[in-house]
């Protein structure tokens, strides 16, 4: 099950280099992603990744929805983030809820920054064409690693993809 637009499988069939003037777009803001793809976070994340040219092949891209882009994203093995490090732009974000011990949430860095954009994510990304500061959103880290959100703890993760 695939939540790619007609607009969203033509351009993903673009060479990689035709491909990342449409990944700028969607990254600055340029482009509502939703044109692209209809999908939750995970989804929308993983087509900006894939046009940005990270190692999502055609058929996952196709195949792939929703927490099934999970393991791809393979956040647990990537780095946690320390609360005020920049970001490389192009970084998948994954948000770790301890209390239920579940990825909640997906989101993609759009500049060497704390600058984030995503769908479906309350304060952490509603709207693509809305950029949100991880820093101003979530606050000093605390000093077990976590941080203060929605009313529980949480960690956040740059994936490695």
């Amino acid at each position: 099950m695939s939540f790619l637009t007609p607009e969203g499988a033509k351009i993903a069939q673009l060479s990689k280099s035709d491909k990342l003037p449409y990944a700028d777009k969607l990254l600055s803001g340029g482009e509502n992603i939703s044109r692209y793809n209809e999908g939750v976070c995970h989804d929308v994340v993983a087509f900006a990744l894939y046009m940005f040219g990270a190692e999502i092949s055609p058929s996952e891209l196709a195949k792939l929805f929703g927490q099934n882009w999970l393991h791809k994203f393979n956040y647990s093995g990537g780095q946690k983030w320390d609360g005020s490090s920049a970001i490389s732009k192009g970084k998948a974000i994954g948000f770790y809820r301890i209390i239920d011990e579940s990825w909640f949430h997906s989101a993609i860095t759009i500049e060497n920054g704390t600058e984030i954009r995503s769908v479906n994510g309350q304060t952490l990304g509603t709207s693509w064409l809305g950029k949100v500061d991880l820093k101003r959103v979530l606050g000093p880290i605390n000093t077990d690693g976590t941080f203060n959100y929605d009313r529980t703890k949480i960690e956040v993760y740059i994936s490695a993809l």
